[in-house]
């Protein structure tokens, strides 16, 4: 996996993956951490950190961001550091609530199916169920059911929030097929492709593993 530098910066996507670096269990290849953000910087109902944050708290999430243009608004750190890239320089704030924004993770209705149905884990952990189906992909946040197969995900994204959730809600690891990374192109994706690896470590480390001497 490579991540790839950029001169637009998101906040709550550079924060988050900051705690999880330094939290890491795995972390083969040494993932440097970012700079972290300071909390008063984050914004409230992120995708972002409902994808990062297992005490996600709120009940709705946003996705869609407006460029902040007054560099003195901007923490002084990231300041000094995305004046490095110049005039290519961003600093990217989450839309509140209502407001209208730019999707600009490029987000898919697959992709905001499966944020739906991680919205329905984060409020209730032990009611979500999935129903594999080709037929559709669907979340009914009133049953709380995911209607949808890993294969006919479309996106890499979609596909990693479903195998978090596999894993979670049923334990499940065999479909991750870890010869081969999902994320292959966008930064998001990876980040969140290394958390699920790490998730799944966590997981193959805290089973019972039996030592017992048999005879041979």
């Amino acid at each position: 996996m490579t991540i790839v530098a950029s001169p637009t910066l998101v906040p709550e996507l550079q924060a988050w993956f900051y705690n999880f670096v330094v939290n890491s269990e795995v972390n083969k290849y040494e993932v440097p951490a970012p700079v972290d953000i300071e909390d008063i910087y984050l914004p409230q109902k992120s995708f972002i950190e409902m994808l990062f944050n297992n005490a996600y708290s709120y009940t709705e999430y946003n996705y869609l961001y407006n460029e902040e243009t007054r560099l003195s608004c901007w923490p002084t750190l990231v300041r000094q550091r995305l004046c490095v890239y110049a005039g290519a320089s961003k600093y990217e704030l989450l839309a509140d609530t209502g407001e209208t924004g730019d999707n600009i993770f490029g987000l898919e209705s697959a992709d905001l199916t499966l944020l739906d149905a991680l919205l329905g884990y984060r409020t209730d952990g032990t009611s979500v169920t999935i129903i594999d189906t080709t037929a559709t992909i669907l979340f009914d946040s009133t049953a709380l059911v995911l209607y949808a197969n890993l294969d006919s995900l479309p996106t890499p994204l979609s596909k990693l929030i479903y195998l978090y959730l596999d894993l979670k809600l049923y334990g499940r690891y065999e479909n991750y097929n870890n010869l081969n990374v999902i994320s292959t192109v966008k930064v998001l994706d990876t980040m969140y492709e290394l958390l699920l690896i790490d998730e799944y470590f966590a997981f193959i480390s805290a089973r019972a593993v039996d030592v017992t001497f048999k005879d041979c």
